[in-house]
């Protein structure tokens, strides 16, 4: 039977060594991630369903008529997959520290505000690499949320959950 790294090398919750935090740390990326990744995708599908919805076709007549209807569609699907990560993370990524930093409404709007850093970080990155090279605003919005993942990153754990980004 093969093991895997971390069967090999457990992380002991009671290990108090700076390897071992720096491990946790590393392995709270990861889930972070994953948890950012799924909130992604869920507002993906919110979005697609409320077009859908709307148009009864994914795709949108013209800028002018359809413009404050998308732009409360993205604010719903923001919300609702921001949300849909902030409980993954509460329950997964950050669990033994969720109890212990103020009510979950407090820890929910500091998390949205948060995420909102980031998503004003992608936007600005996208224009900008649209202005200057004319990348499309599907790729450039990738290489936005990969350059703002850090710092979405580190705010939340800090600002929302009291947690050093990279240790235990």
């Amino acid at each position: 039977m093969h093991r895997g790294f971390l069967d090999r090398h457990p992380v002991r919750k009671d290990d108090t060594s700076p390897r071992a935090s720096s491990r946790r740390g590393i392995l709270r990326v990861a889930k972070f991630a994953l948890a950012s990744g799924a909130g992604f995708l869920i507002a993906e599908a919110v979005l697609i369903a409320g077009v859908f919805a709307l148009y009864h076709t994914t795709r949108v007549p013209d800028v002018a008529s359809a413009s404050l209807a998308i732009l409360g569609l993205d604010a719903l699907a923001f919300g609702v997959g921001v949300t849909a990560a902030f409980l993954i993370n509460e329950r997964v990524t950050v669990k033994a520290h969720a109890d212990g930093r103020g009510g979950w409404l407090a820890r929910w709007t500091k998390y949205q505000l948060a995420s909102l850093l980031g998503n004003v970080l992608i936007i600005a990155i996208q224009l900008a690499l649209l202005a200057t090279i004319s990348l499309s605003p599907v790729f450039g919005s990738v290489v936005g949320a990969v350059v703002s993942y850090p710092v979405t990153y580190a705010v939340s754990m800090r600002f929302v959950w009291g947690v050093r980004p990279l240790r235990d």
